[in-house]
């Protein structure tokens, strides 16, 4: 099929040749107007001079006195003026919401013509509808009465009174703000679009002046582009070429149809381009893909077929084909998914700047900034913000080296508040890292950022000898940078003057107007495979399309207006609503595929959370109302998601395997303990990762108090208040005081939170918040622990955190080292105690020798193996006494129960008894772990795998 573009450009050239460059040209969108510069070159097939090419909009903006105004800029002028007419101390930050929506509704207002003061009338004028009917049409008239009926009474319902509130002054704040305007010669696109209008309506001559004006592709005229038209129409200046020739963009059951008839009457063609040739049925594919990233997985075999076809006959070129994204997330994945025998990309769509690594990056500092704790007059960040800074690309390409020492300094000393003394390690992290209070203070501060980091991306540091293949990432980076730099510098200059503006709004406004921008990809526009969102395809015709992300949804896009209008008001005004959007996008779709050969629909086939799964309206309307038009394929592709078979993972006993494990032997310089014993037990893969391979999970701060910071702090509070006793005896007396002094128990809890928790060893200070809570629960524990020791007094005590190592022989060939810490060991009477503390719960009583070696049981006490082996180890270190066990479980220790350990209820007076059957059954333990035969595999009890950091590898 020949372009709609193709013909204008044909028609015109036959009828005026080389004087065509006299001609006006105005499209939708510029890229129509390059397309169309292309065809009337190939045309003429010689150098010709180009009629002036040019926009709706710029036509406007032409023919305006005014200059558009940033957006930025309104919304400042605009909040102005909504607190003088309002006399509300609403912020600016509390305001920028709303304001945008009001900007968008005196814009609508303008280009529709719309009488302000007739819309927005005063509640209290509502009985003078009866009698001022000479601005009103009876629609407008009825539409106002039907929605102030419903809208009342406005009585105890807070929402309703502050929007009549508001109502009532905004025909003063669009008056105000438009006098300004006027007065700085500044408009928005609305009051542009309006001013352009009245004056032609008044038949006002406007300048400059036009003898020849071309209008190609316009469809969804507002009544300001309707009164213009006229009024160039009227001059004998215009001409009118709607791109209508598709039967069902003129079927009137279609909503693409809305305004064929209209425009068609009103602005005739003086040349006949309409479409005569048959044309062939076009084929279309609709493809259901469970996945947003196999949509674009599925444009390569598009592709490869079509090349494989010749239905791309120079796949260098590929001109002939669009990818359309309505969704614009797609974008990197298609590009990601381009067959690299295309040459060429056009991506006309550009890159929002708002997905580039540098807005991240500025958004991670704007949370940084928000968080800035200040104690004692020192400022600091929050560790979670910093770590994201530290983490991100940028830094990494900028200053890796510096951040990774900087996240090793606050995982290893926990730091939650980060000083910004302990942050400014090098130039980068000494600008990033200082607080901002006010907001003139922002621009500056980033652009210093900006520029550090743009000139860290260049030289030595990425490879001066690098291929452009290496550097482009850099260079699209630095690119990204510049503009955001510009953004910054833009926002600063619009933003002169404004008081009182936080520094939390200003990133917002930075946010706001970077979404907004796009970064160009580089390309020649005219050729190569173009990639394009759904407006850049006006008047734009392609042999094949594939348009991706076809969900009901998405495209057409299901949103709500958002305006302050009501919808009634908006209906009965002319305005535009959900169903005028409904129609454009109906026309955009039907006008895009209209000369195609070849359409394929990519859709979302997954049904989850706020997703249908549902194909797109247009697929129906296609199959079952067009379908003689079109010869329609469907299919949708599955993915096989059945699990996987879990497959039994072990670790085979190798030379170099061995080779570790010797190194716990007898002359090696590493030792087994009673924990990496148990391990073994429930896991021996675990065993593997964690005490062969010294693997465990990564490091993090730790924002409250874990469990196993909360059992070391008791460790540490019962070592020091026995320490003074250690070789003495301690009465019930000496506990009693121990148990009253609340100071000295307070300054023992403050210098182990220093030291453990805030790693801060030198300087403890009180607890607050959640902390403080901590060490009261710790504060009544060491209460209850003391007062449980009540019942074994008078006792000596002889011991904390008693640390022994030990050569254990399992045989004559295996001699095996061990190591250990005893929390503590006292004597009763003539019977020694080894106690170990346990911050959880569990049992202190055990049936057989056997149930402590049994992995198969949920629940092994464990525990009880570990002090028996603690046990052991002091009975062979001091010999002849008599010795028993006990745990001192936290979460018990307010109950009656004894802590000392049991053997079906009795108490282990002779530990050599239960030895006889616990040191075989270790040995046994210990001869398999040692056994290269016997591989480390993986638990048969999955019980043990719940809290296992391996669990993701092991697939368990």
């Amino acid at each position: 099929m020949v372009p709609f573009l193709y013909k204008i450009a044909e028609v015109f050239y036959r009828q005026y040749g080389a004087e065509l460059y006299t001609h006006t040209f105005v499209f939708p969108n510029r890229r129509a107007g390059i397309f169309f510069q292309k065809y009337l070159a190939e045309i003429a097939g010689k150098p010709v001079f180009s009629p002036t090419v040019m926009t709706i909009q710029e036509l406007f903006a032409l023919l305006s006195p005014y200059q558009p105004a940033d957006k930025i800029q309104l919304l400042v002028m605009l909040y102005g003026h909504f607190v003088k007419v309002s006399h509300s101390e609403e912020s600016f930050d509390e305001f920028l919401y709303w304001g945008e929506m009001l900007l968008n509704d005196f814009s609508d207002v303008d280009k529709h013509l719309v009488d302000a003061r007739q819309l927005f009338r005063n509640i209290r004028d509502l009985r003078s509808l009866e009698t001022d009917k000479s601005y009103l049409t009876d629609k407008q008239i009825e539409a106002i009465r039907r929605f102030w009926t419903n809208f009342m009474p406005v009585e105890n319902n807070k929402t309703k009174q502050h929007f009549l509130e508001t109502w009532e002054v905004l025909l003063e704040l669009y008056t105000a703000f438009r006098a300004e305007l006027h007065e700085k010669q500044y408009a928005y696109e609305g009051m542009i679009f309006r001013e352009v209008a009245e004056r032609a309506k008044a038949k006002e001559t406007l300048m400059p002046e036009f003898t020849d004006i071309v209008f190609v592709g316009l469809n969804a005229l507002t009544p300001a582009e309707t009164a213009l038209l006229d009024y160039l129409k009227n001059t004998g200046a215009a001409d009118f070429y709607w791109d209508y020739d598709s039967p069902m963009i003129r079927d009137e059951q279609n909503k693409a149809s809305l305004w064929v008839k209209d425009n068609l009457r009103r602005f005739p063609s003086r040349f006949d381009v309409d479409d005569r040739e048959e044309k062939p049925k076009t084929t279309i594919e609709v493809i259901g893909i469970p996945s947003g990233v196999g949509q674009a997985k599925q444009v390569t075999r598009i592709l490869s077929d079509l090349i494989r076809t010749k239905e791309i006959s120079d796949p260098d070129e590929a001109i002939d084909t669009a990818i359309i994204l309505p969704d614009e997330n797609l974008l990197l994945p298609v590009l990601y998914s381009i067959p690299e025998e295309i040459g060429k990309i056009n991506v006309t769509m550009g890159y929002g700047l708002s997905h580039s690594s540098v807005s991240s990056l500025t958004e991670h500092i704007a949370d940084l900034q928000r968080n800035v704790r200040t104690t004692n007059g020192a400022s600091g960040f929050y560790y979670r913000f910093v770590l994201s800074i530290l983490n991100h690309p940028l830094i990494g390409l900028s200053a890796k080296k510096e951040a990774e020492a900087l996240k090793k300094h606050i995982l290893d000393n926990n730091r939650i508040v980060v000083p910004v003394s302990e942050l400014q390690t090098c130039s980068l992290f000494r600008l990033i890292f200082a607080p901002v209070v006010r907001q003139e203070q922002v621009a500056d501060y980033l652009k210093d950022i900006l520029t550090e980091v743009y000139n860290s991306l260049t030289g030595e540091k990425h490879g001066e000898n690098a291929t452009p293949n290496d550097t482009r990432p850099i260079d699209l980076e630095r690119e990204f940078i510049v503009q955001y730099y510009k953004s910054v510098t833009r926002l600063q200059d619009t933003l002169q003057g404004v008081k009182e503006l936080a520094v939390d709004t200003y990133f917002r406004l930075l946010k706001r107007l970077a979404q907004g921008l796009n970064v160009a990809f580089s390309g020649e526009p005219l050729s190569g495979l173009q990639i394009m969102g759904v407006l850049e395809t006006r008047v734009l015709d392609f042999d094949n399309l594939i348009l991706l992300s076809m969900n009901e949804g998405v495209y057409p896009l299901k949103k709500p207006v958002n305006s302050f209008i009501p919808f009634t008001l908006r209906k009965g005004f002319g305005l535009p609503t959900y169903e005028y959007q409904d129609s454009i996008y109906a026309y955009h779709f039907y006008r895009m595929i209209s000369r195609a050969k070849r359409v394929y629909m990519l859709y979302d086939s997954r049904a989850e959370e706020m997703q249908t799964g549902e194909v797109s309206r247009y697929f129906y309307q296609l199959k079952y109302l067009y379908n003689d038009f079109f010869d329609i394929r469907e299919r949708v592709m599955t993915y096989d998601v059945s699990a996987p078979q879990v497959l039994l993972v072990s670790v085979a006993k190798t030379p170099a395997v061995m080779q570790k494990l010797e190194a716990f032997r007898e002359g090696g310089d590493r030792y087994l303990s009673a924990s990496s014993v148990n391990n073994y037990i429930n896991c021996p893969l675990q065993f593997y990762f964690t005490t062969i391979e010294n693997l465990s999970e990564e490091t993090e701060v730790q924002e409250s108090v874990e469990s196993d910071v909360f059992g070391t702090i008791f460790h540490k509070l019962m070592e020091v208040i026995y320490n003074r006793y250690k070789g003495k005896t301690v009465t019930p007396d000496i506990l009693t005081t121990l148990a009253k002094d609340d100071a000295y128990l307070t300054r023992l809890i403050e210098q182990a939170f220093a030291e453990y928790y805030f790693k801060q060893k030198e300087n403890p200070q009180p607890l607050q918040g959640q902390v403080y809570l901590i060490g009261e629960i710790l504060r009544s524990y060491v209460k209850q622990t003391l007062k449980t020791d009540q019942q074994f007094t008078p006792f000596d005590y002889i011991d904390s955190e008693h640390r022994f190592k030990r050569t254990y022989r399992v045989n004559d060939g295996l001699l095996v080292n061990f190591k250990g810490s005893i929390d503590r060991i006292d004597r009763v009477g003539d019977r020694y105690r080894v106690i170990d503390y346990k911050s959880g719960k569990g049992e202190v009583n055990f049936k057989d020798v056997q149930q402590l070696f049994d992995a198969s049981k949920a629940n092994r006490p464990y525990q009880i193996l570990q002090v028996l082996l603690y046990s052991y180890f002091y009975l062979q270190e001091r010999g002849g006494i008599s010795l028993s066990p006990a745990i001192y479980y936290l979460r018990s220790i307010f109950g009656d129960l004894s802590p000392d350990v049991t053997q079906n209820k009795q108490l282990m007076t002779d530990l050599s008894l239960v030895m006889e059957e616990f040191l075989p059954l270790l040995n046994h333990c210990l001869e398999e772990m040692f056994d290269p035969s016997i591989p480390f595999s993986q638990t048969r009890n999955e019980m043990h795998c719940r809290w296992c950091p391996f669990r993701d590898v092991c697939g368990k």
